[in-house]
């Protein structure tokens, strides 16, 4: 009997593992991809740092259907793994922290344009689309 308990705890301990493993992971539909995309290459028309602080907010808005964190830079840490351009898109997160936090910071429409394009790059990849 005790060898019956045995084998039926480790059966369950390793039925629970090959599910950890074999899970998959959630990500973004191509629906909710291109909606994201989209609304962040729409904050073109803003002066470039305004279009970096929409577009960094759209971005972990979107990661956070996937991931979820306390703070941005958390729900942010937290994907990281999967991003392809993880120093790019931590750059443009302190880039968005001194536009936020700091007075005088000049942002150029290629610096706007490149956050854009790193974010949209993200979210590529934890989406179904990758």
């Amino acid at each position: 009997m005790p060898q019956l308990i045995f084998l039926l705890i480790v059966t369950i301990i390793v039925l629970g593992l090959i599910v950890l493993l074999f899970r998959k992971q959630k990500k973004l539909s191509l629906q909710e991809f291109q909606r994201f995309s989209t609304t962040i290459n729409k904050t073109k028309s803003l002066d470039p740092a305004h279009s970096v602080l929409e577009s960094h907010k759209i971005f972990v808005k979107a990661v956070s259907k996937v991931y979820s964190g306390e703070t941005a830079a958390k729900t942010v840490a937290k994907a990281q793994k999967q991003f392809p351009n993880k120093g790019k898109i931590w750059h443009f997160h302190g880039l968005r922290n001194r536009i936020a936090h700091e007075t005088g910071v000049k942002i150029t429409h290629a610096q706007a344009e490149n956050a854009r394009k790193e974010f949209v790059r993200a979210l590529k990849s934890i989406s179904k689309n990758s």
